[in-house]
């Protein structure tokens, strides 16, 4: 039998979750809560029943199967406890929650009920990342050293969330993702070159076990070159490279290209002299945010009938990623 879907959250990246539900899951009934009248009225006109569309969750959550969370993150916590309460699998859009303490709660309460909960971090299910694992495993660039990542772009600035937690929380995630571990400790800086309240440049270098470095470059003022597929209006750039001691990889994720370079490092008296030896570029066209829902949605649905792990769970999606997130937020603070 086909779920009841409650989703919290009818924005953009709501209605999007709504088509990859629809693709995902056909026969499943869509339950909609959203404050905004205006997101009500989409939800009316997109084809669901009056009677599934309400102001609160509240006046739906019995009726659910799932939960799915995507209203602004300040949101996220009180939603989930209500969700975990009621033990229905939940999935959460990033960031999962604000504080730490938040984190080890749902997760705590999510173990103790058996209740499966995802983080949404959809880069994972992207078809470029899963070739990018395989290849660093199979030794292809040799031993990772370095990670760089950049989310720079003429983007507008949320009020729910700095541009690290919306935007360089992906790439934190990746990293931890390819590396298999959380970040040893890490060192942050934050501009203010428009003279605002809140840092619109942010710079991050991150050490990860095995002595890997990374480093996270954040901005609107660096610009994009791309339209946003997540935001209309955006250009951005979004890029990660994975750095070997015998080439890299490197992920555009704007352009869904990957570019495998070989290289041989050769001592020199100056130090080194990089001897590139191949070049394969490879592109995956057609990769869409409702794309990598659907994909997330069918592990999930897996996930419930215990035949698959969560793309992301709360302990590196909520609890390792909160934790750097608290940290930062402190530090950019001062």
């Amino acid at each position: 039998m086909e779920p009841n879907i409650l989703l919290c959250g009818f924005g953009a990246f709501g209605q999007q979750h709504a088509i990859a539900w629809n693709m995902v899951a056909p026969k499943a009934r869509l339950l909609i809560a959203d404050v905004n009248p205006v997101a009500r009225a989409l939800a009316l006109k997109s084809g669901c029943n009056e009677e599934d569309v309400a102001e609160s969750y509240e006046d739906l959550i019995s009726r659910a199967d799932i939960m799915d969370i995507v209203t602004p993150s300040e949101s996220h916590y009180s939603l989930a406890l209500a969700a975990l309460g009621k033990k229905l699998p939940t999935l959460i859009e990033k960031p999962a929650v604000k504080y730490i303490r938040e984190a080890e709660e749902l997760d705590a309460l999510a173990k103790s009920s058996n209740t499966p909960v995802q983080v949404q971090f959809v880069l994972r299910a992207h078809p470029l990342v899963i070739k990018a694992k395989e290849l660093l495993s199979n030794g292809k660039i040799g031993r990772l050293v370095a990670m760089d990542g950049i989310f720079t772009g003429w983007k507008r600035m949320r009020p729910d969330a700095s541009i690290l937690e919306n935007d360089g929380v992906h790439m934190l995630d990746l990293m931890q993702f390819f590396t298999g571990s959380e970040q040893d400790n890490f060192e942050i800086s934050g501009d203010r070159l428009l003279g605002g309240k809140t840092p619109e440049t942010i710079h991050l270098r991150l050490h990860y076990p095995d002595s890997v470095i990374a480093y996270l470059r954040l901005g609107i003022m660096f610009g994009g070159k791309q339209p946003d597929a997540y935001l209309a209006g955006s250009l951005t750039k979004k890029v990660l490279t994975l750095i070997g001691d015998q080439g890299s990889i490197e992920i555009d994720f704007n352009d869904s290209v990957i570019e495998v370079t070989k290289i041989n490092y050769k001592e020199t008296n100056g130090g080194f002299t990089p001897m590139v030896e191949s070049i394969k570029t490879t592109r995956c066209p057609n990769i869409t945010p409702v794309l990598l829902l659907t994909e997330c949605f069918k592990r999930f649905l897996l996930t419930v009938e215990n035949r698959a792990d969560v793309i992301c769970d709360l302990k590196q999606g909520a609890i390792q990623i909160t934790g750097l997130l608290e940290k930062a937020r402190v530090q950019l603070a001062k």
